[in-house]
């Protein structure tokens, strides 16, 4: 089932799940652990993170210095394979991210190829993280040659797809994916206006994008406002709340700084309060988000998506909502 089907038919909002490959090393069972009793809760779909390579080194050779790469979380065709297999009757469906950050025209259509060979039938288009230095630093963001610098030119590409056009060959056959893409409530750089980003996701959708996720936020408001200006701006396809727990003293600090997001002054109290309590943290982050959830679901958002990686407390969010 395509993702814009459970958003447009469902008799209730589905909830769907954000993951990350597991780590190079690690064991697909740990996916498994977090999602088998999430499946069994009723979520409809799961996103699996793409990352981009890590610059680990330098190696010479005949006097030039070349960067070596690794990705320390490889796998998002692979899980997402897995996922539609462990769970096709259940009726899951796997959305993996395809990114611009490495990418090249060409390698983009092989993955996407080799989704669809999966019989993956939904993706994420995204700009993607620049890749970092060996002491994980974040090296400006540079596209591949060829490649694209925003996420409206890759939607574009499979959208081409999806009428059989491809740049490596001369006719194909189409790739029917449902596209999603992603837009930012409360900007994606500093300074960002909210008129800038509801054009942005407006150019997102124009370009093929079938349904939006937000960045995660903590205020509803912030998703209301632009909700209303998307719908003035002449933006109609679905929009889907982003949303995840914040469960550690540390989140206060790291969540704004890394996803520009604000924290309401109400949940900053709460969690000062507890600060030397982390299972009281814990606590008040995961009734913030169902409150959240249950705010969001009154108000008539299309559906919840929840950021479930590093050990967020998914399950028990669901719990309380289900």
């Amino acid at each position: 089932m395509k993702v814009i089907d459970w958003l447009t038919r469902s008799a209730e909002p589905p909830i769907s799940v954000e993951i990350e490959p597991p780590a190079l090393g690690q064991s697909l069972a740990d996916v498994f652990a977090l999602l088998d009793p999430l499946v069994d809760m009723g979520i409809a779909y799961v996103d699996i993170t793409y990352h981009a390579e890590q610059i680990v080194g330098y190696v010479e050779h005949h006097g030039m210095r070349f960067p070596v790469a690794q990705r320390k979380k490889p796998g998002t065709a692979g899980v997402a394979g897995a996922i539609r297999e462990r769970y096709k009757f259940q009726g899951v469906e796997p959305v993996p991210h395809v990114i611009c950050t490495g990418f090249t025209p060409y390698s983009t259509e092989e993955y996407l190829v080799e989704l669809a060979f999966l019989g993956i039938r939904n993706v994420l288009a995204l700009r993607g993280d620049a890749p970092k230095d060996p002491r994980g630093r974040p090296l400006p963001f540079t596209p591949a040659p060829g490649g694209y610098s925003h996420a409206d030119a890759l939607i574009r590409q499979i959208a081409a797809l999806k009428q059989g056009r491809y740049v490596g060959a001369r006719e194909g056959q189409p790739l029917d994916f449902c596209i999603g893409a992603a837009c930012y409530p409360e900007g994606h750089h500093p300074g960002a206006t909210l008129e800038e980003e509801v054009h942005w996701a407006k150019v997102k959708v124009e370009a093929g994008a079938e349904y939006l996720v937000t960045q995660m936020f903590f205020d509803n408001d912030v998703y209301w406002r632009f909700l209303e200006r998307a719908h003035q701006a002449g933006l109609h396809v679905p929009i889907v709340p982003g949303l995840k727990p914040l469960t550690t003293y540390r989140h206060l600090e790291v969540l704004p700084a890394l996803f520009g997001c604000t924290l309401p002054p109400e949940l900053v109290r709460q969690v000062e309060r507890f600060r030397h309590s982390p299972e009281d943290i814990r606590k008040v982050g995961i009734q913030w988000c169902v409150q959240q959830c249950q705010a969001l679901r009154q108000g008539g958002a299309p559906s919840l998506h929840l950021y479930a990686a590093r050990r967020a407390p998914i399950r028990d969010i669901l719990k309380q909502l289900l």
